[in-house]
């Protein structure tokens, strides 16, 4: 079942989270910080997101449990028209959902709420190493838009970069 998250989630959000993050990013992001992500913070973290004007998150919930989320709103970037430009924040999944096309069913939810919202297009930022998730945004139809941004994560220098998709 796939529903609006409401602040009381956030706990069940971290926890899919962390998880995610320890399978994703498994050879990507150094060990050490993987083993430190803290399902608390995650959670603190949550329920300040749902007072950011426009953020919203819609879960994938079986038997109460948080299989995987996707959250969004509009555009983060300076470069992006105000009012014009959505973004999805985050879309994670916990391994054992993953392939079964709950990915998929979070993906256009989110891309339905934002062409609901009158952007005409939305963004996502990825991990350059990342190619499951670069394939699964590829396959939806998102293309590179040329531009890129690099982080530390873990004491680990990363590079991000960004998918657009047109909305309809």
């Amino acid at each position: 079942m796939i529903r609006a998250a409401l602040i009381e989630d956030s706990r069940s959000i971290a926890e899919a989270h962390v998880a995610s993050w320890k399978h994703t990013y498994v050879g990507q992001l150094p060990d050490e910080y993987l083993a430190g992500l803290s399902v608390p913070e995650g959670e603190v973290a949550w329920r300040e997101s749902f007072a950011n004007e426009g953020h919203r998150i819609f879960l994938a919930e079986d038997v109460g449990l948080v299989g995987g989320f996707v959250s969004f709103g509009p555009s983060r970037d300076e470069d992006s028209a105000p009012k014009a430009t959505g973004e999805i924040y985050a879309i994670y999944l916990r391994a054992e959902y993953q392939g079964r096309g709950l990915g998929a069913e979070l993906w256009q939810r989110a891309v339905d709420e934002l062409t609901a919202d009158g952007f005409s297009e939305t963004t996502v930022w990825v991990l350059d190493t990342n190619a499951l998730a670069r394939n699964f945004y590829e396959g939806r139809g998102c293309t590179l838009d040329g531009k890129s941004k690099q982080a530390r994560i873990g004491g680990k220098e990363i590079v991000e970069l960004r998918y657009r998709l047109k909305l309809k």
